[in-house]
């Protein structure tokens, strides 16, 4: 089955209410999935039979962002951890939450598969071959990215 994704506008909309504030991204071109910065996460979108429908992947920068300003933790304990290239488990338990949200627009399009996302953990790019090999070849991603107080920040929304 395909997943059909939101489009940007609606995940930019979902960021603010949950950070608060319009987020300083826009669609652009996304991260190289083959060889990402270090400190990429990444959250598999999984269907009730366990196949894999889609991914959330999200750069450092977009990960202090997002579930640390998800969390309200101080800016220089933010910039602290960008600098050592780590995130708390507070600040991934703050992603994992936007994240189940984003699947929440997911699962209200019509005749999308219901999923699941796991919880965020360091992106090892799969080899092309492995179940998740797929993602290499994904034509439907939305690519958010631009400028936040941590860098240059990428939010990648995968569909199978």
């Amino acid at each position: 089955m395909t997943l059909t994704l939101p489009e940007p506008r609606a995940v930019l909309d979902l960021l603010s209410m949950f950070i608060g504030g319009r987020p300083p991204l826009a669609p652009s071109r996304g991260m190289d999935l083959t060889m990402p910065a270090y400190g990429t996460y990444v959250c598999w979108l999984n269907a009730a039979d366990g196949t894999t429908e889609g991914a959330i992947l999200t750069d450092l920068a977009a990960t202090l962002y997002i579930g640390g300003g998800l969390i309200m933790m101080p800016e220089n304990a933010l910039r602290e951890m960008g600098n050592r290239g780590e995130v708390s488990d507070a600040v991934l338990d703050g992603l994992g939450e936007v994240f189940n949200n984003v699947r929440g627009l997911l699962n209200r399009i019509k005749l999308n598969p219901h999923v699941t996302p796991t919880d965020p953990v360091l992106y090892e790019p799969p080899a092309a071959d492995s179940p998740q090999g797929w993602i290499y070849l994904a034509e439907r991603r939305v690519d958010l990215h631009g400028h936040t107080a941590f860098g240059q920040a990428t939010l990648t929304l995968i569909g199978r």
